[in-house]
């Protein structure tokens, strides 16, 4: 019963010491937060959102935004909401070539005026894949990919390497669309040394998951590279079907779409430091997340994609009868 009592009061005591002060530290700056990845032929696409406290979860949006992209110096668009789309997305009617310099302007009330510039590439990456398909005839289990990567390593890039899986419902001809939800973006490295990390070059020492699947070229040879990597996949079905009479034939199309997008250096660098960032466990040194906003966050890069889909093999279930 003493050691009850003398807890109670030592809990008392603690609680009794418990004081609340102010916040006395200078609240940071207010800034936009710019992320654009442009792509050569395509319209110029920004998400603008604000930075925020601590004290203040709520993510407000900028008010009153406008902005520009200039192209090789001249003015080619404003910056405008874009349709249907989420209230931080915008858009200008610019499709960029290759070898073009574009700058993206924004600004809001009450804060700072945020640009980036970035140089779009004169070429993306060339790459030739071969597929082999794992599993039983009826059911497939995983497709193995070698993904050549045509570069001699003498100049240096950057590159992202993506895999989608998407399903796509065709009754009769006419597609319903792809189904919500169905497109994921993982895939397994299968200890690729330039994909996986703590063996690779991409972060050298730092022993780092590589979920966004950055690399540079650095080690290539003049043969180029190949990444070999598997992806977990189903087969596509057809169904055939009556209904009051009526013979119907239903399609569930599987894709995967291999997708090699050669990135800027400023990307790579965000991408990398996010992924640090997010390792940050409270006993190391603080991660200043990589940015080429001038007076803002974000970054404005490019992602020049090269794709190749594949269709898988479909099998036939049924037939049903309503």
């Amino acid at each position: 019963m003493k050691k009850i009592y003398l807890l109670s009061w030592i809990l008392a005591c603690s609680a009794g010491c418990e004081r609340v002060s102010e916040y006395a530290g200078a609240l940071p700056e207010l800034q936009l937060v710019l992320y654009s990845f442009i792509q050569p032929d395509s319209m110029v696409r920004v998400e603008a959102r604000m930075t925020r406290h601590f004290s203040d979860p709520s993510g407000k949006l900028p008010e009153d935004l406008s902005g520009e992209v200039h192209v090789n110096g001249q003015l080619a668009g404003a910056l405008r909401p874009s349709p249907g789309l989420a209230p931080d997305r915008h858009e200008a009617a610019v499709f960029p070539s290759p070898g073009d310099r574009v700058r993206v302007v924004a600004r809001a009330a009450g804060l700072r005026e945020a640009s980036a510039e970035v140089t779009l590439p004169l070429e993306g990456a060339t790459i030739r894949v071969d597929t082999t398909l794992v599993g039983p005839a009826d059911k497939l289990e995983r497709a193995r990919y070698a993904i050549h990567v045509d570069d001699d390593g003498r100049e240096r890039r950057y590159y992202r390497l993506v895999i989608e899986t998407e399903t796509e419902t065709v009754v009769d001809g006419v597609s319903l669309g792809v189904g919500s939800g169905n497109v994921t973006y993982d895939f397994n490295p299968e200890n690729d040394p330039l994909l996986v990390g703590g063996n690779s070059t991409w972060l050298h020492e730092e022993i780092v998951p590589n979920r966004y699947h950055v690399f540079t070229n650095e080690g290539f040879g003049a043969g180029g590279y190949t990444l070999r990597v598997s992806a977990a996949t189903r087969n596509s079905t057809r169904m055939e079907y009556e209904i009051g009479g009526q013979r119907v034939v239903q399609r569930d199309i599987v894709r995967q779409r291999v997708r090699l997008a050669r990135i800027d250096e400023a990307t790579y660098l965000h991408l990398k430091s996010i992924m640090l960032f997010e390792m940050d466990e409270g006993i190391m040194e603080p991660v200043q997340v990589y940015t080429n906003v001038r007076d803002g966050v974000g970054v404005v890069g490019y992602a020049w994609f090269s794709t190749v889909t594949f269709e898988m093999p479909e099998v036939l279930q049924g037939p049903i009868f309503y």
